[in-house]
């Protein structure tokens, strides 16, 4: 089990998507455990989207301390 970032271009990401806030860094998370991780960050007190199934996969978001949200999404191999 692993966790992998993916780093995208800022500008292309704002030509898909030009409502984003992108003055913090945009990370989009990997795991092979979507579920274990989900209820382990809840368990911890972190702010948790819920799991949502896109094209692309399933997903959610958390924020940090200081409120950016971030993505995980499942890796399937």
């Amino acid at each position: 089990m692993g966790t992998s970032i993916v780093l995208h271009n800022k500008e292309l990401i704002a030509k898909m998507q030009p409502e984003l806030n992108l003055d913090t860094p945009s990370l989009m998370f990997f795991t092979e455990s979507l579920d274990t991780l989900h209820d382990d960050l809840l368990s911890n007190n972190v702010t948790v989207g819920e799991i949502v199934n896109m094209l692309s996969g399933r997903v959610f978001n958390f924020a940090d301390s200081e409120q950016n949200y971030f993505a995980v999404m499942e890796k399937n191999d």
